[in-house]
């Protein structure tokens, strides 16, 4: 069964399942690979936080973001 097939029949599961799916596979991750990506948001946060924090980092209104995005 390929990805997409696989992607396809999920997207068919009450949105309970779903979040289900979403758990088990987070759970599937290794140990050393989800602290690592953890670490790495962490990281990213804090340096988002930062720029912020000093003016080199302006807030934007996530409806104008998710626009924005939904035109491309």
């Amino acid at each position: 069964m390929s990805v997409v097939t696989i992607q396809n029949e999920l997207l068919n599961l009450p949105a309970t399942e779903r979040a289900q799916m979403i758990e088990f596979l987070w759970d599937s991750l290794s140990e050393p690979e989800l602290k690592l990506r953890e670490e790495a948001w962490a990281a990213e946060s804090e340096r988002r936080i930062d720029a912020y924090e000093s003016g080199t980092l302006k807030a934007r209104d996530a409806q104008a973001v998710f626009a924005e995005l939904k035109a491309r």
